[in-house]
């Protein structure tokens, strides 16, 4: 069961307004160039007595202006008065700024900073482990399990190497851990033409691509139709 808030409406949005607000702690989780989201989060530990069960996901976009911490302990969010807008807006002649782009005004512990966005809005629930956020979900029309908290560039600061592949598919305690990493493993897919209609399989999956060339030089050389996809695994 989730909760979950989206504001981008002018009468959602009155300035002087606090639209948001918890004493739980924030950290920065994301960026994506891809419409300018920034995703900050409070992680829930359900299975951790005294500890919040729920995580509360919390998307600005698109962020034009960005100035915050990476960490909050307790976090308000209002929007800005005209006079604080005005300011803000003024600091960044270079940015060609927009009716509906708003100033949301972040204070924590006496201190203040700012997001200039066109939205903000936030989910809470129960974070299953295999899910990265509650923003970016599994479509059909792209058949990929999301690997990254936000769709769109990937920076790759998450891809881990081929090693840690390897413990983490040895590891057989920590079967409770959020897989926060990925590593692009090689599948070898092949297509063979039957009276049914074409059976397509994966006939191998290997750590690196040059692994997969040479397994699909003597695919194809025995006459098979074969390619290579890429595709993200958890560690």
């Amino acid at each position: 069961m989730t909760d979950s808030t989206w504001l981008n409406r002018g009468h959602q949005l009155i300035p002087g307004r606090e639209v948001f607000r918890s004493e739980r702690r924030f950290h920065l989780l994301a960026y994506s160039a891809s419409h300018g989201q920034l995703l900050m989060r409070s992680i829930g530990q359900p299975d951790t007595p005294g500890e919040p069960e729920t995580t509360i996901d919390l998307l600005f976009k698109p962020a034009s202006v960005v100035k915050i911490r990476d960490d909050y302990r307790g976090l308000a969010i209002r929007c800005a008065t005209a006079a604080e807008s005005a300011q803000v807006k003024a600091d960044y002649t270079s940015v060609s700024f927009g009716e509906e782009d708003h100033v949301f005004v972040l204070e924590s512990q006496g201190e203040s900073d700012y997001v200039v966005a066109m939205a903000v809005g936030w989910t809470e629930g129960i974070l299953d482990l295999p899910r990265q956020s509650f923003f970016n979900n599994f479509h059909p029309a792209t058949p990929i399990w999301p690997y990254q908290p936000l769709g769109g560039i990937d920076a790759g600061l998450n891809i881990a190497s081929a090693q840690e592949l390897i413990d983490a598919l040895m590891d057989e305690e920590n079967t409770t851990i959020r897989r926060e990493r990925h590593r692009y493993v090689y599948v070898v897919m092949t297509r063979v033409i039957r009276s049914g209609g074409p059976d397509i399989k994966g006939a191998g999956v290997f750590l690196t691509r040059a692994d997969a060339e040479e397994a699909q030089a003597v695919i194809t050389a025995n006459s098979v139709e074969c390619w290579i996809e890429e595709l993200p695994i958890a560690v």
